[in-house]
């Protein structure tokens, strides 16, 4: 089993719950108005006058196959839409009760 873990610009929630419905990911926890800045590239999100936009966060425990249609569809997202910013993490689950 994988933890994925896909942190993202708002204005994406409706094409990454696609991306989740699309690769059966079902089981899932969101978050909403997370607030941070990527390390490499991009604005803050701090949902401040000065940084107005607010991100969002999902956690889903999958299989290693739809853990990695999940990371190829994050990708597919990014390059269309870089100046919104997404990005995704993924590490094993040891184990789940």
């Amino acid at each position: 089993m994988k933890a994925v873990f896909i942190v993202y610009n708002q204005a994406l929630t409706e094409r990454v719950a696609e991306l989740l419905d699309r690769t059966g990911a079902r089981g899932f926890t969101q978050w909403q108005d997370v607030m941070g800045r990527g390390s490499q590239t991009g604005e803050p999100h701090m949902g401040t006058h000065t940084w107005p936009a607010l991100n969002t966060a999902v956690l889903s425990v999958v299989d290693e196959d739809t853990a990695d249609k999940l990371l190829r569809g994050v990708d597919e997202i990014n390059k269309t839409a870089e100046e919104q910013g997404i990005r995704a993490f993924s590490w094993n689950v040891e184990a789940s009760v």
